[in-house]
């Protein structure tokens, strides 16, 4: 998303926007009514969204990662494909309505290719994965001090870096058989060449995770030039002005330990001198390398710092917090529409009325948001409480009956509770 886009997400609680509609008089003139309204409305709503919670957690079963039960329903390759299929038609959905934004390839790229803020020179590989989804939510930069070598690390200097508040990633690895078919052919080695070369890149993955897993993460307030830091076989590289140094410290040590050692054994009639001098370039040579790791040690410390205070969820946790996510962005966009047509009346057109809840959002919060009007008339329309020809909404006591009788048709009908799909726990 663009510097000058407008986001679609309402950066407010549906408990602060409660407190502010409550205040407006159409609401106190009618208060007893737009309450009980508005409880039943909530209620409707969370039922739809724990339905939809069923289906993901149905669907993401035979993937997860972390499951804690046995197997007791054998799926059959069909079964999973078209599971998978729903999974992530489902969760593409929730995430629109939670106000998420699909992060491209494109977008990738480009973030690949800036430079690490914190001294990173990270390298991911997404041909590994087979699946693969990355959703931003609200945009935000905070400021980052350090200390650069051209001023020789005595001043501090500070630099602005864009976040994204709210990260969605979902993977799944590609199976070990069709990874090594593309190494071999990619490369035009033998199977067990590619084999090696596989084991390497998915060496820091945990050795339970294979492609028959789906990996869901939330995280949160992650620098966008970072994003290579999500990714489970992420390689951790030294930048060259690293590497020069580290070669420059090493290389000249080394060269001149090896040299006065050379001159002391020449020199030495005594086994024991010569032996100490070799002990010393052994030891010269320790040092170096160890200076080595230990920059490459302070790289993945960092790595592991940020990864450690920036998850939120992850897997199903994920899926339940998504969830609810979707259900309050969705709550706050139904009720503002309401609420303005429940003041106004009707209104010319869906833009006019976009419009009108853009500047009350405006007025009472002063922020500026691109309002998902769409999405507002087609909850209400779904539950019943708009007339979406003449953009007009029923009184609060008549969408009290609506509501009530949409109840009824949920208590009899034994699928909206999740009850006969025999889903494991």
């Amino acid at each position: 998303m663009g510097a000058t886009e407008r986001s679609q997400f309402l950066p407010f609680s549906r408990f602060a926007l409660l407190q502010r509609l409550r205040q407006q008089p159409q609401w106190r003139d009618d208060e007893a009514a737009v309450e009980r309204f508005l409880r039943q409305f909530a209620a409707l709503q969370h039922q739809h969204f724990r339905q939809q919670l069923h289906g993901l957690k149905r669907n993401f079963l035979p993937f997860s990662p972390d499951r804690d039960t046995q197997v007791f329903i054998d799926y059959s390759v069909q079964q999973r494909e078209q599971m998978q299929h729903e999974l992530l038609g489902a969760l593409k959905q929730l995430l629109e309505q939670a106000n998420y934004d699909r992060i491209t390839a494109d977008d990738l790229d480009r973030l690949f290719s800036e430079a690490s803020p914190y001294g990173l020179q990270l390298k991911v590989d997404l041909s590994e994965f087979a699946q693969m989804l990355l959703y931003s939510r609200g945009h935000d930069e905070v400021e980052k001090h350090y200390r650069h070598w051209k001023t020789l690390f005595l001043k501090k200097h500070v630099i602005t870096l864009p976040v994204y508040q709210r990260l969605f990633l979902l993977l799944k690895l590609k199976p070990v058989e069709t990874r090594i078919g593309e190494i071999m052919q990619k490369e035009g080695i033998e199977r067990k060449k590619a084999e090696k070369k596989l084991k390497r890149y998915r060496q820091n993955l945990p050795d339970n995770i294979s492609g028959d897993h789906i990996i869901i993460k939330l995280f949160k307030n992650i620098p966008q030039a970072d994003l290579e830091m999500l990714f489970p076989n992420t390689q951790v590289k030294l930048k060259p002005f690293d590497k020069l140094k580290l070669g420059v410290t090493a290389g000249g040590g080394t060269i001149g330990s090896v040299t006065a050692t050379a001159t002391k054994v020449a020199a030495a009639a005594n086994p024991m001198a010569a032996a100490g001098a070799l002990a010393g370039l052994a030891a010269v040579v320790f040092r170096q390398v160890s200076k080595f790791f230990g920059q490459r040690t302070k790289y993945m410390m960092t790595l592991a710092q940020n990864l450690y205070f920036h998850n939120l969820a992850n897997n199903r946790a994920a899926l339940t917090l998504l969830v609810d996510r979707a259900e309050e962005e969705m709550f706050k966009n139904s009720l503002l529409a309401w609420f303005i047509l429940h003041r106004d009346g009707t209104a010319e057109n869906e833009n006019a009325l976009q419009q009108r809840i853009e500047d009350f959002i405006h007025q009472t919060f002063g922020l500026t948001v691109a309002f998902d009007i769409e999405a507002a008339i087609g909850s209400l329309r779904e539950a019943g409480l708009i007339d979406a020809a003449r953009l007009a909404v029923v009184s609060p006591a008549e969408g009290c009956r609506i509501l009530e009788a949409k109840w009824l048709e949920l208590l009899e009908d034994d699928s909206a509770f999740g009850e006969d799909d025999g889903v494991e726990a």
